[in-house]
């Protein structure tokens, strides 16, 4: 197994995006699923040598030789060449010039390096935001969508009263491993797949078309197995605008009957007992800048379009400097060169979408599931923001009690579904990071006052699951099990096992009792690309 490095700055992940559809072609697979996201190639190795550089804000040296098995020759080059299209992208030809001139001493790969430049252009283009519009989304209150109808995006077909739900997050690479999950669960015979979202890297037509709904096809195809596929955004399919990913979802292409068609990014599933009900979130929308401030943003426009050349030492009369340290900074911004976004401090959805949910939440009797891409706390990341500080009796900085921020816990998102926690939301699964957590059952952040002033924070979610573990290659090195943030697991200890010394991946299956009975909920992993489901765990939800 190769490790598939991603990024969630989106200017690298169109980046890696145009590097493995370049070396797709190359390499004459561009019909298959793999399509070179996790190959040893030279230039594979040389772009994420420099993306890593590049999100550490640290220089990529102009090497010694032009060996074109050398990774640092093929790191410089990918410098190069992004910058190269930046330099396009922003009209400056003189510095395109002096780019090009300084790629001419390389002999292996400018060819390849060429086609990636201009397939990152395309790619560039292709993000509304640099067209000044804003990503594809339907909204059921206006003409892009429902036109204030909200029964839009409520799914017509109805799931048996017994049904079988298979459910992954975050399998669109195309891999063997992915598909020997999808395997595993299709073996179970689910009347239907739910996915937590991502498709990597930047979900582009290419990407779309052969690393989520090529493979689920194929897979489908080999088992002998047709059942719906419904899938929300996560964050890389709204890299590229979320054309791509609600194109796939207009095809038909993961679904057998037209009544199962999912018409927007976010949905409602009902069983046709009206016992269940699942509810895709999308937070994508505003979630794809997880982590990734908007001043970051601008910052790497501003590093990728430098306006000059200036001198550092005379050895190296090409590279560039600038007080972030390494970059010159250039200031003929426009549209083209500028990120016109406002980054929200937490991920939520829409709120035209949140009341949309809301909604279907107060008018359905059963019981209801949420499925998202991203997290409403985390053991291991940062999904929220500060606590703020107020000043002490002594007169230092102590944390304010009245706020129940935490950075951990994505209070947005607790606010706008925390009152139906427990009365009408069982569960909630997510996605976004790459392995399994059975997280505390009621659980309330630390020092969270017990009957808090705030209406949303006074229930408490009775389960929350994180299920990113389908597809992306995580290493025992990685240490994804570390406990950073206090959020307890449940059984303590629980955790996918080992192969090889990488993490196994896997999948849940949700099994309906009726209206008025509880459900099972039962996780299952799997060895490397082995399909065979070992169980871990089952649990009632009620």
């Amino acid at each position: 197994m190769r490790p598939i490095k991603h990024f969630e700055v989106p200017h690298l992940a169109l980046f890696k995006s145009a590097v493995t559809r370049v070396l797709a072609v190359h390499l004459g697979q561009s019909e298959t699923n793999a399509t070179a996201i996790d190959i040893d190639h030279p230039l594979m190795v040389g772009a994420d040598r420099y993306c890593q550089a590049f999100e550490k804000n640290l220089p990529v040296p102009e090497p010694d030789s032009d060996r074109g098995d050398d990774p640092e020759v093929q790191a410089y080059l990918a410098s190069l060449y992004h910058r190269k299209a930046h330099a396009q992208i922003a009209g400056n030809t003189k510095l395109e010039a002096d780019l090009t001139a300084q790629t001419a001493r390389f002999k292996f790969g400018n060819p390849l390096w060429q086609q990636m430049f201009i397939q990152y252009y395309e790619y560039y283009w292709q993000y509304p935001w640099h067209q000044g519009r804003q990503p594809e989304y339907r909204s059921w209150q206006d003409g892009t969508g429902g036109s204030g109808d909200l029964e839009f995006g409520v799914i017509p077909w109805r799931l048996p009263s017994n049904a079988r739900v298979a459910i992954v997050g975050d399998i669109g690479t195309g891999t063997d491993e992915a598909a020997a999950v999808l395997l595993g669960a299709l073996s179970f015979k689910p009347d239907a797949i739910l996915h937590l979202g991502d498709v990597y890297f930047s979900g582009t037509t290419h990407e779309t078309r052969q690393r989520l709904v090529g493979m689920v096809r194929d897979v489908m195809r080999a088992s002998g197995k047709r059942v719906p596929f419904f899938t929300i955004p996560g964050n890389h399919e709204y890299f590229t605008g979320g054309v791509s990913y609600l194109k796939a979802l207009d095809s038909g292409a993961l679904i057998d009957l037209a009544i199962q068609r999912q018409a927007a990014s976010y949905f409602c599933l009902r069983s046709e007992d009206d016992g269940w009900q699942f509810l895709g979130l999308d937070t994508g929308y505003y979630g794809h800048y997880m982590n990734v401030a908007g001043s970051a943003q601008q910052a790497t426009l501003d590093r990728l379009h430098i306006g000059k050349i200036e001198t550092n030492n005379a050895s190296n009369p090409h590279w560039p400097r600038h007080h972030n340290p390494y970059y010159a900074y250039n200031g003929d911004r426009d549209l083209r060169q500028k990120d016109t976004t406002a980054p929200v401090d937490q991920v939520v959805v829409r709120n035209d979408e949140a009341a949309w949910h809301v909604d279907k939440l107060q008018g359905f009797k059963g019981r209801s599931m949420l499925l998202s891409h991203h997290q409403l706390y985390s053991a291991l990341d940062v999904c929220g923001v500060a606590q703020k500080q107020t000043t002490g009796s002594d007169g230092k900085a102590i944390a304010d009690a009245s706020d129940l921020n935490r950075l951990w816990v994505n209070t947005g998102l607790w606010q706008q579904f925390g009152a139906s926690f427990g009365d009408k939301i069982a569960a909630w699964l997510w996605g976004h990071e790459h392995n399994l957590n059975i997280f505390q059952r009621g659980y309330r952040p630390e020092n969270w006052p017990a009957n808090p002033a705030a209406a949303w924070a006074a229930k408490t979610l009775p389960k929350g699951r994180c299920a990113g573990h389908s597809a992306i290659p995580v290493q025992q090195t990685e240490a994804p099990y570390a406990q950073k943030y206090p959020v307890a697991q449940e059984p303590p200890g629980l955790s996918l096992g080992l192969t090889d010394g990488w993490y196994n991946h896997g999948f849940q299956i949700f099994e309906l009792g009726g209206r008025g009975h509880a459900a099972q909920l039962r996780y299952y992993q799997i060895a490397a690309a082995d399909p065979t489901p070992i169980s871990m765990l089952q649990e009632t939800v009620a």
